[in-house]
């Protein structure tokens, strides 16, 4: 006796095997996506898996410029607020609107009080491809303990990449600057709110990347998050 052994598959079957595999395609596609976006970018330290007082600075032209304006969030929601391409563009002594910012809206961080973050990507025209040139990212928290702490936790990720790591202070704002290979890390804590900037080698001459980092520091701090005003008193009776 003769068996037919082709495989039989009803056609439910078939389009349950037709599903899956799209399914299988689309993830990897997805991560595929996912991947390449996050190569164009530098992470400033560690981040958890989820989902102020104002500075005393010395007098300068700018200070005024860059006082706080009244917004419902705790950072400005776009780059041109924080520092425009065309401040960039002057700070960096590029063409007058050579550079061009991107804003990135993060998200919250509960389990280490960090309540908003948004990242501002500057890129000179001459730049095509690889990571920005620039790369700003603002933190707020829910107070100046859990400011410190997860800054203080960035900073230790990053040392083992780092040739040197130097702290030094921007007006009351605590500060620690790294050298890694192809850029250098500013990390900045003022009160509630903090700064990682990166600045990739060759934006500006060597001896120059320091204070035009700090200065680019100290013209943001003043825009961050303030402190949250104190609860009233209430006076026994």
């Amino acid at each position: 006796m003769r068996y037919d052994t082709t495989p039989q598959f009803s056609a439910n079957r078939i389009a349950r095997l037709g599903v899956t595999v799209r399914a299988r395609v689309t993830s990897l596609l997805l991560l595929v996506i996912v991947g390449g976006a996050l190569l164009g970018t530098a992470a400033c330290g560690s981040d958890p898996e989820v989902v102020r007082a104002v500075p005393t600075f010395p007098s300068s032209d700018h200070a005024g410029a860059n006082a706080p304006k009244p917004r419902d969030t705790l950072l400005p929601a776009d780059c041109e607020t924080v520092f425009s391409g065309v401040d960039m563009s002057a700070l960096l002594g590029q063409p007058v609107d050579s550079i061009k910012a991107k804003a990135v809206v993060g998200v919250s961080a509960p389990a280490v009080g960090r309540l908003e973050k948004v990242t501002c990507l500057y890129r000179r025209s001459a730049t095509k491809a690889g990571p920005p040139d620039v790369d700003l990212n603002l933190y707020a928290y829910t107070d100046s303990q859990a400011a410190d702490h997860h800054t203080d936790t960035n900073i230790a990720a990053e040392r083992a990449n780092s040739h040197s790591v130097d702290p030094l202070s921007i007006g009351t704002a605590r500060a620690v600057m790294l050298a890694q290979d192809g850029q250098s890390m500013l990390f900045v804590v003022n009160g509630r709110s903090a700064v990682c900037l990166i600045m990739r080698n060759g934006v500006v001459p060597d001896d120059q990347m320091r204070p035009i980092m700090v200065d680019l520091a100290q013209r943001v701090l003043p825009n961050l998050a303030p402190e949250p005003a104190p609860s009233p008193t209430v006076e026994p009776r």
